[in-house]
């Protein structure tokens, strides 16, 4: 049986677990993240974590990565995006960990990643065009068709947070991750009350307690949800919009606003035949998706190096 041991690098935390072929989780653990971490750093962290884990469960087949922003394909370096994680772009965490664990490494987007995770394994698997949003620190995500995630000519991913979705106080353009991301709800709330409020969990639970403040916040968080999912599926005919991130842990108090509001921005017919979803996998998202990344790659690996047969002579 071949292991994956898969990390999800986040604005304040590491996910991670030893993944076996088929989606099985056989360990999974978070730690706290410091991102102001220097490169080296984040290595030692990050080598760590799978040496715990390699001396109680034995070395894994390969170590596959999921983080924020683009990194290039050749060499593994974010050139853009991951601002939440600066220390990224000071080198290659995929060269990195080859050197100093001796496995090979494959990586992606931690958007594309939970894409890939929902795709195989959950809310994804019954759909082949989907877009799923992701909300926490800020906005991540992927759009699927036809069973693939959909990214530029050299791997780019998508940057759903930068869908403009209205204007701020200053009449500005408001994109979706400072509308929608958990630190966007957050501010909004702040705009419109004196209570201090640290969560977007706690935030949902004043709004059913009956808070205005909390209800308008999260009411307008969820219109500019439906709005840049409305775009999308006017523009590719999707079939679901699944929303994942740490907050879609409010389920369908997130799911069921973002439902009432969307067919102000969808076309009548898109919108009879579009689900809103709330992402199955929650925080084994990115590592499961991941993981399917560095299974093809393993996959991809052994029958190249599987010698061709000859075909048999006839006598």
């Amino acid at each position: 049986m071949k292991t994956v041991f898969a990390i999800d690098i986040g604005g304040t935390a590491i996910k991670y677990g030893l993944v076996a072929e088929g989606g099985r989780v056989l360990s999974r653990g978070e730690r706290p993240f410091n991102r102001q971490l220097p490169f080296a750093g984040v290595i030692d962290q990050l080598a760590g974590l799978y040496e715990d884990m390699a001396a109680t469960s034995g070395a894994a087949d390969a170590i596959a990565v999921a983080m924020p922003g683009y990194a290039l394909p050749e060499s593994g370096i974010v050139v853009d995006g991951g601002g939440n994680v600066p220390a990224l772009r000071d080198g290659s965490v995929s060269e990195a960990l080859r050197q100093r664990l001796g496995r090979p490494v494959w990586f992606e987007n931690d958007g594309v990643a939970a894409a890939l995770g929902e795709l195989h394994f959950g809310a994804g698997r019954s759909v082949s065009r989907f877009v799923l949003m992701t909300f926490g620190t800020g906005v991540g995500g992927a759009v699927v068709l036809d069973g693939a995630p959909v990214t530029g000519a050299q791997g780019e991913p998508p940057e759903l947070g930068a869908i403009i979705v209205g204007v701020d106080a200053q009449g500005a353009p408001l994109g979706l991750e400072a509308a929608a991301s958990a630190t966007g709800i957050l501010r909004a709330y702040a705009a419109r009350s004196t209570a201090v409020v640290t969560s977007s969990r706690i935030l949902f639970e004043r709004a059913e307690a009956g808070d205005p403040a909390a209800l308008a916040a999260i009411d307008g968080a969820c219109r500019a949800i439906a709005q840049a999912a409305g775009t999308l599926i006017n523009a590719l005919g999707l079939d679901a919009v699944i929303l994942g991130g740490g907050v879609s842990a409010a389920g369908e108090a997130l799911a069921g606003r973002v439902r009432s509001h969307l067919p102000a921005f969808t076309w009548p017919f898109l919108a009879a035949r579009a689900e809103v979803r709330i992402a199955e996998l929650g925080n084994s998202a990115g590592l499961l998706g991941v993981a399917a990344t560095a299974f093809a790659g393993l996959a991809a690996e052994a029958r190249r190096k599987t010698p061709a047969r000859s075909a048999p002579t006839s006598r």
